[in-house]
């Protein structure tokens, strides 16, 4: 292990090369990892997630790992399904892109509260420029999520990966990869869930949304993103409403950890 960046972190884990990868880079900087999988209901071969667990295990001997399947059926619906009708109104069939938006920003309300409930300061993710024809994924978005939600709650964000196009390439140098080409794999993963919303949203973001939308792109990803932020401060105070210690001293306790941490990856990396 090169530098203690905190004690430690957590991933949003899919188990893909990306978040793999990820997972690989920030746990060579901390001593505790925790690998956070979402279950939404509408992903199939959920379990392909643990496949690349325990090769990170053996890559990282000295780090504690934890793997984490959490349900988030409930933020989906109070965030994602809040206002469908309304969202289709707006949107129209860009929505077919956004859903997956929504749906990422219920996985995000989820961790936020894992991170507070277990002082967890770092948080990242496999996010990467290839695949920002994705609104989640754009880096307009991910800016703005670390203000109006990492940052709230006194978390750092990383995206250590951003620039990487081939995940699968590096973690096969590592002996990570459980086989060889897991990026040309699509629909059904060998390591990771298939989302049965997100390949069609995958597709239409592909080939319309990214390349003929224009402006629209970042219009409708702020625009709604803006709109559902609400909700998703809700979800978190919430489940947080009457515990003790409550969610201002928690989030207050990660901040006095967080603030300490470099705010780019590139200034914590020495790779």
């Amino acid at each position: 292990m090169k530098t203690d960046l905190a004690k430690k972190a957590s991933v949003l884990f899919s188990g893909g090369t990306d978040s793999t990868l990820a997972a690989y880079l920030i746990g060579r900087r901390v001593r505790q990892l925790t690998l956070l999988t979402f279950e939404p209901k509408h992903v199939l071969f959920i379990e392909n997630s643990r496949r690349h667990v325990q090769k990170l295990a053996v890559a990282l001997p000295d780090v504690e790992i934890h793997h984490e399947i959490i349900p988030v059926q409930k933020n989906i619906r109070k965030i994602l399904l809040s206002d469908l009708a309304g969202d289709w109104k707006k949107y129209g069939f860009n929505l077919t892109a956004l859903v997956c938006l929504g749906c990422r920003m219920a996985m995000h309300a989820a961790a936020v509260i894992y991170n507070l409930e277990n002082e967890i300061p770092v948080i990242v993710d496999g996010s990467i420029r290839y695949q920002s024809t994705v609104p989640e994924q754009l880096p307009s978005f991910i800016r703005r999520n670390r203000e109006k939600l990492w940052a709230r709650y006194g978390i750092r964000h990383y995206s250590p990966i951003y620039e990487v196009a081939d995940s699968d390439r590096r973690l096969d140098t590592l002996g990570i990869s459980s086989k060889g080409g897991l990026k040309k794999q699509f629909i059904l993963f060998d390591t990771q869930p298939t989302c049965l919303f997100g390949v069609p949203a995958d597709v239409y973001a592909r080939l319309f949304y990214g390349a003929l939308s224009g402006p629209a792109r970042e219009v409708d990803s702020y625009e709604y993103s803006t709109e559902k932020y609400p909700l998703v401060s809700k979800v978190i105070a919430d489940h947080f409403d009457g515990k003790n210690p409550g969610l201002d001293e928690l989030a207050s306790n990660l901040r006095m950890q967080s603030e300490k941490l470099s705010a780019q990856w590139k200034d914590v990396s020495h790779d």
